[in-house]
């Protein structure tokens, strides 16, 4: 739907498909915590299939990615005469300083915290684990806002050529799992403060603590390709990148 409504369709086909993914994931988490917290359905080999789960759908995310980065370096490292040879194109593209890499700290700083509340949660420390939770939050929604407002500022949109298209899929892509991720760790605050977890049950917040490291990993990523490439003048084409690789290795080998 969001792919028609960049085509020209009203946008209010892409606000009833948002409706009812809404409405989806909530009857979905609310499903998980009955089984889980009121019925006890989560044995250990029910828990045991539900990580093996977790980790196949974050290595489908890494694939999804993975096939964006794809496109990216599809033109980057062999521009063609449609990008005048050239990558980026000559347009106004963004700055690695500033917001970004803002951005960059904000997400990185969420990591300790992270780890703190699911360190605290297993030493049954309860305020801890939400306070450092909250300051996560805080942080994500922090980054989601300056996000919004680089978007809203740049010089350039998503039809500007393969680069705008490239730049805002990968920037918008992860921005929306940073959102996803702050839902993830809002459930998981609010059923630790309700009294869900134990010290040695707490599945709902292993898990978003995994989602979340996933989002920043991910961000690295996006920060070293769709910024640091243009601001750092890097501007290889494949063969550059290849002589490169092999002058660099028979350097190390002797």
């Amino acid at each position: 739907m969001f792919a028609q409504f960049l085509h020209g369709d009203p946008i209010w086909r892409v606000l009833v498909g948002l409706c009812l993914l809404v409405r989806s994931v909530y009857w979905w988490f609310v499903d998980i915590v009955t089984e889980a917290t009121f019925l006890g359905k989560h044995t250990r080999r029910v828990q045991r299939g539900v990580r093996i789960g977790f980790c196949i759908f974050l290595v489908r995310e890494t694939m999804f990615f993975a096939s964006f980065f794809w496109a990216f370096f599809h033109s980057a490292l062999a521009p063609g005469m449609a990008l005048g040879f050239f990558w980026p194109p000559q347009i106004y593209t963004m700055s690695c300083w500033g917001l970004p890499l803002l951005n960059t700290s904000l997400l990185l700083r969420t990591v300790c915290p992270c780890n703190l509340a699911q360190a605290a949660l297993k030493a049954a420390e309860l305020k801890t684990a939400l306070i450092t939770l909250g300051i996560v939050m805080i942080l994500g929604a922090c980054f989601v806002v300056c996000q919004g407002y680089e978007i809203y500022t740049a010089k350039f949109t998503i039809a500007d050529g393969i680069y705008g298209s490239c730049f805002f899929s990968l920037t918008g892509l992860h921005g929306l799992h940073v959102i996803g991720g702050l839902v993830f760790l809002f459930v998981a605050w609010n059923r630790a403060r309700l009294g869900h977890f134990s010290s040695a049950r707490h599945l709902n917040l292993t898990f978003a603590v995994w989602y979340w490291h996933f989002v920043d990993v991910i961000w690295i990523f996006v920060y070293r390709a769709a910024y640091l490439w243009r601001n750092l003048g890097w501007q290889w084409t494949f063969d550059d990148a290849f002589n490169k690789v092999n002058w660099a290795l028979g350097y190390l080998m002797g």
